[in-house]
């Protein structure tokens, strides 16, 4: 293993109080409050660390707080300004105060996090490929091709393509948006902000992210009935920063529809991508893994502890993500069906000032569009003083 991180080897000591799969930022978020809070945590992963990620290492300052540790080291670049365009036309910068996000290679920082999950005390292990998984009143059992693993409870935290998901059948009705990514490799301009191209593609939109030494561009989409190529991307690159084409381009899907995840009950769970719960306006999925791992592993103590369902637990505290993604899913709707005015209605002040103050404090969707219609009201309200007095 590369970076000090080592699996556990031997077969007989994989057993634990909950067996985590997948070591990115859910399975890690789950494994690292459950070992703080005393229990036996296991992560499984098939891949060794560091490893390629696809993803624009965009790091939102409600994920940056929802960390249990610090990450000052891994952030190369402090976001207060963005620029958005609608068709690369009408391009407006918006600035904030505070930070907007953070900027970070996903690969060191999805290392640097397994890193200190194993010194809070969780366990971890390569694992190839789950074969069975058998849920009882007692435990769950994972039998993978390193033998049968044995535990309480089980977390999915393994992706958009979960194989929890697939042999437990916990949530058939994920959906997919999809992403493309790739590197352009040379120092980024001092004058080149972080940029949104809204429905430079259809449903989607264009981004660029200047980081150390090179830059990050891609393209989402909310739908992926029509395919993201390389060529797409290359276009996209060409016309948005010129210079040389990406490389290292990689297409990955994201999980969507977590607003209609439903735990159950019993002793299994999903969290991250692997319960859908990417968000679908703009495919960053990284605060609701963090806080939907964090949340399994709080229900997960709360009935070791205090009796209860933890399943049932686990779906009462995932009600604020979930609402969130389904507002969040209907902006997506009005946005990208109606893209001169959505970026009309974004780059206005009665927007553009709530969003970037609420982004900025790390709040939800929906509670950022409750400030939005406020500072509108009294807007209106002030324009309607101003006349009478006139």
């Amino acid at each position: 293993m590369h970076g000090g991180i080592g699996p556990t080897s031997a077969v007989d000591a994989l057993n634990a109080d909950v067996v985590i799969v997948g070591a990115g930022p859910a399975g890690c978020a789950a494994a690292h409050d459950l070992a703080a809070g005393g229990m036996r945590a296991l992560l499984l992963d098939r891949s060794e660390f560091p490893r390629r990620k696809p993803c624009a290492g965009g790091l939102t300052v409600k994920s940056h707080r929802a960390l249990r540790y610090r990450i000052d080291p891994l952030i190369q670049r402090t976001v207060r300004t963005m620029a958005v365009s609608c068709r690369m036309r009408r391009q407006k910068r918006l600035t904030s105060v505070g930070p907007l996000c953070y900027l970070v290679d996903r690969a060191a920082f999805d290392a640097f996090c397994l890193q200190q999950v194993l010194a809070a005390g969780a366990r971890f292990a390569l694992t190839r490929r789950i074969v069975k998984i058998v849920e009882s009143d007692r435990g769950v059992s994972v039998a993978t091709d390193r033998g049968v693993i044995r535990s309480r409870f089980l977390i999915g935290a393994d992706g958009v393509h979960s194989r929890v998901r697939r042999l437990t059948g916990r949530f058939a009705n994920i959906r997919f948006a999809f992403g493309v990514e790739g590197i352009v490799e040379r120092p980024p301009s001092e004058t080149l902000p972080v940029g949104f191209d809204f429905s430079w593609v259809k449903d989607g939109y264009g981004w660029v992210f200047p980081k150390n030494g090179h830059i990050s561009v891609g393209l989402y989409r909310l739908r992926p009935d029509a395919t993201l190529t390389r060529r797409n991307l290359a276009d996209y690159a060409a016309r948005r920063i010129g210079g040389p084409s990406p490389v290292r381009i990689a297409g990955y899907p994201l999980g969507i529809g977590g607003w209609r995840y439903r735990p159950g009950r019993g002793r299994i769970m999903l969290a991250g991508d692997a319960a859908g719960l990417a968000d679908p306006l703009l495919g960053e999925g990284l605060y609701n893994a963090i806080a939907s791992g964090q949340r399994a592993a709080a229900a997960i103590l709360a009935a070791s502890t205090g009796g209860g369902d933890a399943c049932q637990c686990y779906a009462r505290a995932l009600k604020p993500i979930q609402r969130d993604l389904l507002f969040s899913r209907l902006a997506a709707a009005f946005f990208y069906r109606l893209p001169a005015t959505g970026h009309l209605l974004l780059t206005s002040p009665a927007a553009s000032i709530p969003l970037m103050e609420g982004y900025s404090r790390g709040l939800p969707l929906v509670d950022i569009f409750c400030r939005g219609c406020r500072y509108w009201r009294d807007w209106l309200a002030a324009m309607h003083r101003r006349r009478i007095s006139l």
